[in-house]
């Protein structure tokens, strides 16, 4: 009896040992799934906006060259980058963004201007009347006539306001471009019509309207 009992704690032990075992392994397991899973946790918990303590996502990033540059790309152009401004081209046109007055930022779109094309009093004339008539855009021509400019001045103070606005300012641009062109060409029939009325035998040819581009 003595030995049968021996034999019979021996093969209690031997299955307690092997459950024993068998929990440590799985215990060992899920530990290992647990440790995977805070891994991963912590990767998703690094592309979370930081939250301040009411619970709103951190501010918004404040508007620097290279953020400028940034919604210049996200638009689709190709940004150069300068110590105070970026420089782009939209439809083969050059646009500036002077950014050395941040948060104010100035966008700017120039041209060249040959004043043996140009009626330069009547062109100075018609970028007055534009700006006096447009709220946002305003124009300026270069003390040496050789330059104009059309600007917008904003104030974004952040990455992500600039961004949402910079196709509006854009066009902004294009509608002061389009006023000027208007504007120039109407002051330049009125005093063709006066000639003509003055002069009646002046030959009546109608002129190319001009257009800035």
């Amino acid at each position: 009896m003595a030995t049968i009992a021996i034999i019979i704690s021996i093969a209690l032990s031997a299955v307690l040992g092997a459950l024993l075992w068998d929990r440590k392994a799985e215990n060992d397991k899920l530990s290992e799934v647990v440790k995977r899973q805070q891994e991963a946790n912590m990767e998703l918990l690094k592309r979370v906006p930081v939250k301040n303590e009411g619970g709103a996502a951190e501010g918004p990033q404040p508007l620097t060259v290279e953020k400028i540059a940034d919604a210049v790309r996200m638009e689709g152009f190709f940004p150069e980058v300068e110590d105070t401004g970026v420089r782009f081209k939209a439809q083969g046109e050059s646009f500036y963004v002077d950014a050395e007055r941040l948060p104010l930022v100035f966008i700017l779109k120039g041209y060249n201007v040959d004043p043996a094309d140009w009626e330069m009093d009547m062109l100075r004339n018609a970028a007055h009347r534009m700006s006096d008539a447009l709220i946002m855009v305003k124009a300026t021509i270069s003390d040496d006539e050789k330059t104009l400019n059309f600007f917008v001045a904003a104030q974004d103070r952040n990455y992500e306001s600039f961004r949402a606005n910079l196709s509006s300012y854009m066009r902004i641009i294009e509608d002061g471009q389009r006023k000027m062109n208007e504007e120039y060409n109407r002051l330049v029939d009125e005093k063709r019509e006066a000639a003509l009325r003055a002069n009646p035998v002046i030959p009546s040819v109608q002129p190319e309207n001009k257009v800035m581009s």
